[in-house]
């Protein structure tokens, strides 16, 4: 093969490499709008396409799956219904998790975003816990030295107040005074667990120290569903969701 030929295809491939490197602009956009209103009627079609898959998912949606005694709202520094998703979570995390927890002291942390809505008196649905906590956030378990932990009350005193459990704040103004867990002062050598969100496990709402962790534990569990299994047991013992606030962050 002689050196003009090769030469003639180094030359062609570079062309080809060229051509294919090359930036095309959009010069023109074509679309036609199609005006959708109630004088198009209901596509009947559709309709049967769609119906089994919506008469299913409202029948979930409308299982009772408790009772509640009374309505309870979201609020801060804290409140019954924040205290009554923290502390079922660490129930929750001692049974289920109890390898991972142990005899560590734990606590828990929402945030009052995840929380969307009140709890009514009477029925509680599937739908109802679906309209308090519309998110897919996860159940996740961290292991933290409690230098690490303490950093969370200042976001805690910062926000007013947030969803804790197993944890107590005594505040004066904005100025932490005393905080234990399990009856005792946080020592910033001892290991403890914190069960949150994925959401806040991940940084959210000013917590990205969180990833200065010993373990952490993505359980793959939506919060939502743990809730909705625990009142049903909670149904299931004959027990109504009676809740109350108990003075975890209080002030002098």
């Amino acid at each position: 093969m002689s050196k003009k030929f090769l030469l003639r295809i180094f030359v062609a491939l570079l062309l080809l490499t060229a051509i294919s490197c090359k930036t095309y602009n959009v010069t023109r956009k074509e679309a036609v709008s199609i005006a959708v209103c109630d004088t198009n009627g209901v596509d009947s079609t559709i309709i049967k396409i769609i119906q089994p898959y919506s008469d299913k998912i409202k029948g979930i949606m409308e299982e009772v799956i408790g009772y509640s005694d009374a309505t309870y709202e979201k609020g801060q520094p804290e409140s019954a219904l924040g205290n009554f998703f923290c502390d079922l979570l660490i129930d929750f995390a001692q049974n289920k998790y109890s390898e991972f927890v142990k005899e560590t002291p734990i606590m828990c942390l929402l945030n009052n975003g995840g929380i969307r809505s009140s709890l009514p008196i009477g029925e509680v649905k599937v739908e109802t816990i679906y309209q308090i906590m519309p998110f897919d956030n996860t159940v996740v378990l961290i292991e933290l030295k409690g230098s690490v932990l303490k950093k969370i009350f200042p976001v805690i005193i910062g926000k007013g107040g947030m969803p804790i459990g197993g944890l107590r704040l005594v505040l004066s103004g904005n100025e932490l005074k005393s905080a234990s867990i399990a009856d005792k002062p946080i020592s910033d050598d001892e290991n403890y667990i914190l069960i949150t969100s994925d959401y806040l496990a991940n940084g959210g709402d000013g917590l990205s120290f969180l990833s200065d962790n010993i373990r952490y534990l993505p359980t793959g569990l939506l919060m939502r569903n743990v809730f909705i299994d625990y009142i049903k047991g909670l149904t299931a013992q004959g027990k109504t969701i009676n809740l109350k606030t108990d003075g975890r962050i209080s002030y002098e």
